[in-house]
């Protein structure tokens, strides 16, 4: 009897040894991918196809600047194929550490960008480059170059899913030059100043409630500022809020104040309960030209 137990016992330390070092390799020949949030994630399966397996680190509901990633989770980050991740800038900071112990590939696709500077306290940089089509190009292309050197066999593949989101993107972007190309202001109210590089792109100014990451709760001083900026006419006569339970009623409550409609915007950082990143950003827009009033 135990010598059976002896037995079993090397059959099970040796089948947990090969569990572990099966870890890090691809599944069914699909490289295996960590994002650090969807709309890398989005990006990476775009360009990946059935070529990868995504796996996103930011849970459904959760603000990508809360995610803390759980043991599981840091092992699939250090042993995946190739890890996506915005970059080392304090946004993500549990996923960053992370990432410097990384096996695999680390892709971080804030290099090579112009970043707008930050006064944030713990960020350096503005991080919300994904909501500026036009920079998620530029994702697109940093995730398909990665994928092309991990796996050369599956090169035609990525390049050519990666044309067919890239194509995609241009047509996002010049939907978002027209249909914001004559509106009735072009200063807008956000809970969450999420939106900067968005504002820049298509001749934009937003006016934050809360500023880059967002806090429980905003000071008096930036409410005041904001429904002074409605009043007086300076901005659009809504206030745009973000999709979490806390932004909507931050946003309800300000918008009330100053007699104005609150409208629901996205700031992607999570996984949206229905659609895509095109789908959610092409929403964007349509309520953004609501409460600008565009033509």
């Amino acid at each position: 009897m135990a010598r059976a137990l002896r037995i079993l016992l090397a059959m099970a330390v040796a089948l947990g040894a090969t569990a572990v070092a099966c870890r890090g390799t691809s599944v069914g020949g699909a490289l295996r991918v960590v994002a650090s949030m969807y709309p890398l994630a989005w990006a990476a399966q775009a360009a990946g196809g059935p070529r990868v397996q995504v796996e996103d680190l930011t849970p459904p509901g959760v603000e990508a600047h809360d995610t803390t990633l759980t043991a599981n989770e840091r092992a699939d980050l250090q042993t995946a194929d190739v890890v996506v991740l915005l970059g080392d800038l304090g946004f993500q900071p549990d996923i960053e550490r992370a990432a410097r112990e990384a096996s695999g590939t680390v892709v971080a696709v804030s290099q090579g960008m112009k970043l707008q500077p930050s006064e944030a306290h713990n960020l350096s940089f503005d991080p919300h480059v994904w909501l500026d089509p036009v920079l998620m190009e530029h994702v697109v292309t940093r995730v398909t170059d990665a994928f092309a050197a991990a796996d050369p066999e599956g090169t035609s593949g990525y390049e050519r899913r990666a044309g067919a989101a890239l194509a995609a993107l241009r047509a996002l972007d010049a939907a978002y030059r027209d249909g914001l190309s004559g509106c009735g202001a072009r200063t807008f109210v956000v809970t969450h100043e999420a939106f900067g590089y968005l504002a820049a792109r298509y001749g934009l100014t937003q006016l934050g409630i809360e500023g880059l990451t967002p806090e429980s709760e905003p000071s008096a001083a930036a409410i005041q500022v904001a429904l002074d900026a409605i009043s007086s006419g300076e901005a659009a006569p809504a206030v745009f809020y973000e999709g979490t339970e806390e932004g909507r009623r931050i946003g309800e409550s300000v918008a009330a104040d100053a007699g104005v409609p609150a409208l629901p915007m996205s700031t992607l950082e999570f996984a949206p309960r229905s659609g895509d990143y095109r789908t959610v950003m092409r929403a964007n827009l349509t309520t953004l030209r609501e409460g600008l009033r565009c033509r």
